[in-house]
């Protein structure tokens, strides 16, 4: 057996072999983190592996740094764990040593072949002297012949299967524990037939409601597109269309041609909803055809950088109708990896052959989904956005869209009566706590900005707990402060209270960056609206 000192210098080859030999690609977030975790589980000093001392001493982030708004810990973690996992089971799968970082946790744990060597040895060892094999392995009993039909082993313990399993898929394990897979297939089967019967209920329910009536209007209230409905599409993806958490459908890829599709099912994107959108891509040199009926577009390119890039290390290089081209770097666009990004573009009009044509020019290039709606001419549609799980109509007939851009926060439903309130589905719901949002807008114009508060909570009105003072706090956009000092209650009561901000200028990426920030207790907001002026 090896002893402590080898098994350790082991594990310090084996971290040295995967920083050094291009498993992350450049210099990232994931090596950072990796180095940093190791570094002081080497030191003995496991204790300060924590979420704060990461974040501060490994990614960069100021000593302010507070988890319940900022996630990249969590998600680089979430990031580095998948990519260990596939590294081990293709180019690492014959190391001596494998890295692991078990879900939950931010200590290394190092998984050493020999010691699962050994625990499969012992295992055959006490069958034989049971007079049992493995696996049809052949049996002699007092020097007699060998038979080779032998006794069903029994399952190893709970300990061992884990440490076989961890040696990521062989086939001696699968066959050894068929009874475990088969288990896991009936549990797997069972949740999803659990699953298809809540959506037929949920899609029951919206029938009955009348939801189901207003997400079709939704998708096809269009005036004047002649198709009936706005193109969504998840460019690479082959599989069935998508229904996002706002209703809309999400078309496979037929619209795309050239470069090559990639998938990254499971990863972690914060900014969204709907990470499914970001799921699948197309990176490359291709080109991109939607034919529309005449008129007037906005298109939206989505993307998220899932490949652990730094800033100024990716380039997207794109046109819409042969225009002049635009470079984007995503990361910076998105302020950071695995962070869901918006671009949009207005006054797009379809080429001469009635078709709107998206090209993406480097072999950089990516995008994960196109949305294509019908447009104003030179201004961006409203953006509106009702904090909740579901979209509404208000009585101007104007549509809010479910909660999104949000980064940090909660969400908590009003339990008083809003019949009496005009338009009171606005206010159902608020975010509350650390949070900010960041709204995609075209660049180079000036918008309204109009922030729809209502007290849910304190006031006599909501319990008799606190009043005046109870929640304070700041708002600002883009830098400038909107609302110091603000309190809903000292300003409407219980009663709905709309304030509207003019002239607000996007950052030169096109985005309003919406932060609250708290004074007493948490900020709060039930809807947002940002009409271009």
């Amino acid at each position: 057996m090896e002893s402590a000192i080898s098994k350790l210098e082991a594990e310090r080859a084996e971290v040295d072999e995967v920083l050094s030999g291009g498993v992350f690609g450049r210099t990232n977030n994931h090596v950072r983190l990796l180095t940093f975790v190791c570094e002081k589980y080497f030191e003995g000093a496991v204790d300060e592996i924590k979420e704060y001392s990461i974040a501060v001493h490994a990614l960069g982030r100021p000593e302010s740094f507070d988890p319940q708004v900022d996630t990249i810990v969590r998600v680089t973690a979430h990031a580095l764990r998948k990519r260990l996992e596939d590294y081990y089971r293709s180019a690492g799968a014959e190391h001596a040593v494998h890295i692991c970082l078990p879900p939950g946790h931010y200590v290394p744990k190092f998984i050493h072949a020999s010691d699962i060597e050994a625990t499969t040895s012992e295992s055959k060892l006490d069958e034989k002297l049971n007079g049992q094999s493995l696996d049809g392995v052949g049996l002699r009993v007092n020097g007699g012949p060998e038979y080779q039909q032998a006794i069903p082993s029994p399952p190893l313990p709970e300990s061992k299967l884990d440490k076989v399993v961890e040696r990521h898929g062989r086939d001696e394990s699968r066959k050894k524990f068929m009874p475990f897979t088969r288990m896991v297939i009936t549990v797997a089967t069972v949740a999803i037939s659990v699953f298809l019967l809540s959506v037929f209920a949920w899609k029951e329910w919206n029938k009955r409601s009348g939801h189901e009536s207003l997400l079709q209007t939704l998708v096809t209230a269009a005036p004047g597109f002649a198709s009936g409905k706005n193109l969504r599409v998840m460019v690479g993806n082959a599989s069935a269309p998508y229904i996002d958490r706002g209703g809309f459908t999400w078309d496979s890829d037929r619209f795309c041609s050239g470069g090559s599709s990639f998938s990254v099912p499971g990863h972690a994107i914060q900014g969204t909803d709907d990470p499914q959108l970001f799921s699948s891509g197309r990176r490359g040199v291709f080109h991109c055809s939607f034919p529309v009926p005449p008129g007037t577009y906005e298109v939206h390119l989505l993307f998220a950088e899932t490949s652990g890039l730094q800033e100024a290390s990716r380039n997207v290089a794109f046109s819409i109708n042969d225009g002049p081209p635009t470079n984007l770097d995503v990361v910076d666009d998105a302020g950071g990896d695995d962070i869901a990004t918006t671009k949009v573009i207005t006054d797009v009009t379809p080429a001469s052959d009635g078709t709107i044509h998206v090209d993406f020019a480097n072999s950089e290039a990516f995008v994960d989904a196109i949305e294509i709606l019908q447009g104003a001419a030179h201004r961006m549609l409203p953006v509106r956005i009702v904090v909740g799980h579901s979209s509404y109509r208000d009585s101007n007939g104007n549509v809010w869209m479910p909660d999104r851009y949000f980064f940090g926060g909660r969400l908590s439903s009003f339990g008083g009566d809003l019949s009496k309130v005009a338009d009171g589905r606005l206010y159902e719901w608020h975010r509350f706590g650390h949070f900010h949002y960041v709204v995609p807008v075209a660049a180079g114009g000036k918008y309204t900005l109009k922030l729809y508060f209502m007290e849910h909570w304190f006031g006599v009105q909501n319990g008799g707990i606190g009043g005046v003072g109870s929640r304070v706090f700041d708002v600002s956009c883009n830098g400038s402060m909107l609302l110091r000092g603000f309190d809903i209650f000292q300003e409407a009561g219980s009663e709905p209270l709309v304030k509207s901000f003019q002239h607000i200028e996007p950052t030169p990426q096109g985005k309003l960056e919406i932060y609250f920030t708290p004074s007493a207790n948490y900020p709060s907001i039930s809807a947002i609206e940002v009409i271009p002026e």
